[in-house]
């Protein structure tokens, strides 16, 4: 059978079908790069130019319309390091559903993690995050009923990092047992071992979440900024896959995964994506290109290009070395690595993010 045209009827249907398909994928992709995403006030591109919801990136945004990182040390009372690019531009994003910005380049070099927790602009969790300095956590740890004990199979006394003194007080959290959170006074103290007192524990052990830290050193994590009318909270790049990292043994250091804000975002703007030729692939994974093409120079990852090429992230190691923190860079992009929280070399840079609130 035969239709007007002369040709057989199911190759007039298939070719109908198949330009109707290119027409609604056409149409589909119109629509997707169309779609607004940002609906706040913040400024900026509101449309995405890659990627998607879950990480994408709008473009970037001047700091005359933004912010610069001087005038944001100062809103948070971050004194701390020594200023740099503080009038570069930023990167417009979104992560996870939330419209984000980040310098191309860092803020302050020469500044301690410790220092950025101090301001409350780490977690941006409303609490004491995850682990204040001086902490400890993970199955470094474990609980003795018999003399009321903390126990470690690292070192509590640890110099810059000691969590305590006697008679000081400590907070316990993420340990199953509820007569093991809460807060402690501490009766002694050696490099293993911490009798407290104000409450009777329960013997634990092998918990990946047991924390101790000292209440002294708790800051809330609720650093905001305001800037023309539009709230923002200040924070630090998620570096890892998880906080605490797991496994900083494992051959990636516990990095892969969609939980890794900084693999999700700062390595598909770099011309290493395109060919996914990593120097360090073990802690990139497979990424998204996304065809900017930035460099280590343009992003001051690597330390060939002078100070401030690591940027602090959120996360801390899982080992006995829970004092230090994740850092991205030194190397190239994909490079990670922890530093001990007290560090404050010209090599370490202050990369804030600003998530808007609403």
């Amino acid at each position: 059978m035969v239709n007007q045209l002369g040709l057989p009827s199911e190759v007039t249907f298939e070719r109908v079908a198949t330009a109707s398909e290119r027409t609604a994928t056409a149409l589909e992709t119109l629509a997707e790069k169309s779609t607004i995403y940002d609906f706040t006030n913040s400024p900026g591109p509101k449309i995405l130019q890659k990627g998607d919801r879950d990480a994408g990136i709008f473009g970037f945004v001047s700091a005359v319309d933004l912010i610069t990182g001087d005038a944001l040390a100062l809103d948070l009372g971050l004194t701390a390091g020594t200023s740099m690019y503080s009038s570069g531009p930023w990167i417009k994003y979104i992560y996870q559903g939330q419209v984000k910005f980040t310098p191309v380049k860092g803020f302050r070099h020469t500044i301690a993690w410790n220092s950025i927790y101090d301001v409350g602009a780490v977690y941006g969790t409303e609490d004491e995050g995850t682990l204040p300095p001086n902490g400890r956590l993970g199955t470094q740890l474990s609980i003795l009923a018999s003399d009321n004990s903390i126990n470690t199979t690292g070192n509590f006394l640890t110099a810059s990092a000691v969590v305590g003194a006697v008679a000081e007080t400590v907070k316990l959290t993420g340990w199953n047992n509820g007569a093991n959170v809460g807060t402690f006074t501490i009766s002694s103290i050696t490099s293993t071992k911490i009798v407290l007192s104000g409450g009777t524990l329960v013997d634990e052990s092998a918990n990946k979440s047991g924390k101790i830290y000292n209440t002294a050193d708790m800051v809330t994590q609720n650093a905001k900024t305001t800037i023309d009318t539009v709230e923002y909270r200040v924070e630090l790049f998620k570096g890892g896959a998880s906080d605490p990292l797991d496994s900083y043994a494992d051959g990636d250091h516990g990095s892969i995964g969609v939980d890794n804000e900084w693999n999700a975002i700062i390595l598909p703007l770099h011309i290493n994506a395109k060919l996914q030729d990593w120097a360090y692939p073990q802690y990139a994974g497979t990424t998204e290109y996304w065809g900017f093409d930035l460099t280590d120079e343009d992003l001051r990852t690597d330390n060939i290009f002078g100070p401030g090429s690591y940027t602090w992230c959120q996360e801390t190691r899982d080992d006995s070395d829970t004092f230090r923190r994740v850092y991205r860079g030194h190397g190239g992009a994909s490079y990670l690595s922890a530093l001990y929280s007290w560090y404050a070399g010209s090599i370490i840079v202050w990369r804030p993010v600003l998530t808007v609130i609403g």
